[in-house]
């Protein structure tokens, strides 16, 4: 127990002692900026602290040189993100000088902090064209993939400056050449199935698309595309019902004896008395069973609309069973139980249609497609 007293004593000690920091550790392993706002933290808790005042007066100049520093050496190294280092650069000296401003104390001990407005501002002109160039170079590349890395960049330029030149276009495009557009074709089948294919069809195609609004990737049925105008899909998912059966009928029959001892038959009169006749009472049962069967496989191609090759291939099996049972039986009803009796007042229920036999055999395979595809399209 004294050990476990002491344990937590420890660990309280040491969350007590970082929520208390006063920056005295960061500033001596240079980092200026995390001693700065640790030390205004402290002091904002505890404006007589002495350790943080000293931390927050020796720092605070150091972390602006360290701003400067970094500008410098961005900017003559002349990487292709180097304003976007001078970016982040200032927004940290000008988080810090809001910092002191929201501080008393810290105010009184820098009381004009220093704030890069007009250089920010400048710098995000710079920033925001320079990643608008960026993206219209990945743009130029005419791959999916750099067509990505160019979204990114535009949206990174739209963030420095709203609107800056025409990058909500730009955005618009980046988007359209880095999504791969998937045509997903409807498996045909004779009339009478078109329709419930059909629908198989709608509801696939809906479960596909959810969750991809903020991917690159997006399906369209056959019709879309031809709506859009579209000359240059990039991959086909072709649905086929390559075999199916619809409706067998299987139907079987059993009889079984049925007897009853000990039961009353009628009565008999002995000595003037009456009394029970007993008697050994029999029955056939016959109990019948109609099975209707359906089944089928789908046939799931994805193939590059490019070269027509084949990308990927998976067949799906299902079937369904739909059945009903009902009994008759001959001679002496007394023989039955009361289950029997039940079965016996039973009609065959009536079959379903084709249709919903059709149906009920894809749901199954309906699961199976749905996760496949979004399986393939992971990644996008």
């Amino acid at each position: 127990m004294k050990k476990t007293n002491h344990f937590l004593f420890i660990c309280i000690l040491a969350v007590v002692t970082s929520a208390c920091s006063t920056g005295r550790s960061a500033y001596q392993h240079g980092d200026y900026y995390k001693a700065c706002l640790e030390a205004i933290s402290r002091l904002r808790a505890n404006p007589k602290n002495d350790k943080s005042q000293t931390v927050l007066i020796n720092a605070y100049p150091l972390a602006l040189k360290t701003v400067q520093r970094e500008i410098d050496n961005a900017l003559v190294a002349n990487q292709p993100d180097k304003y976007d280092v001078v970016v982040y650069q200032y927004e940290k000296a000008n988080q810090l000088a809001n910092e002191i401003f929201n501080c008393p104390k810290a105010l009184e001990l820098i009381p004009k902090p220093t704030e890069y407005i007009s250089e920010l501002s400048k710098a995000k002109q710079m920033a925001a064209e320079q990643s608008y160039e960026s993206g219209l170079n990945a743009l130029d590349a005419g791959t999916l993939e750099e067509a990505r890395i160019a979204y990114n960049y535009f949206q990174k330029s739209n963030g420095y400056v709203a609107g800056y030149k025409d990058v909500l276009n730009k955005i618009s495009d980046a988007r359209y050449y880095a999504t791969l557009r998937v045509i997903v074709q409807k498996p045909y089948t004779n009339a009478n199935f078109q329709y419930t294919a059909d629908f198989f069809y709608s509801n696939l195609l809906t479960e596909i698309r959810q969750n991809t609004q903020n991917r690159f990737i997006r399906y369209y049925t056959p019709e879309e595309a031809r709506k859009e105008n579209m000359k240059n899909p990039h991959q086909y998912v072709m649905l086929n019902f390559e075999d199916f059966t619809v409706g067998n009928i299987r139907e079987s029959s059993n009889t079984t004896e049925l007897k009853r001892d000990s039961v009353v038959v009628g009565t008999v009169k002995v000595d003037g008395k009456t009394y029970n006749s007993y008697n050994t009472v029999k029955a056939n049962l016959t109990n019948y069973r109609r099975e209707i069967s359906s089944g089928g496989i789908l046939s799931v191609r994805i193939v590059d609309a490019q070269n027509n090759q084949e990308i990927k291939h998976q067949n799906f099996s299902g079937n369904y069973v739909w059945s009903t049972n009902w009994a008759s039986f001959k001679g002496d009803d007394r023989a039955l139980n009361d289950e029997q009796k039940k079965m016996c007042n039973k009609e065959p229920q009536i079959q379903p249609s084709q249709q919903d036999l059709f149906i009920e055999f894809t749901k199954p395979i309906y699961s199976q497609a749905v996760s496949y595809i979004r399986s393939a399209y992971s990644r996008y």
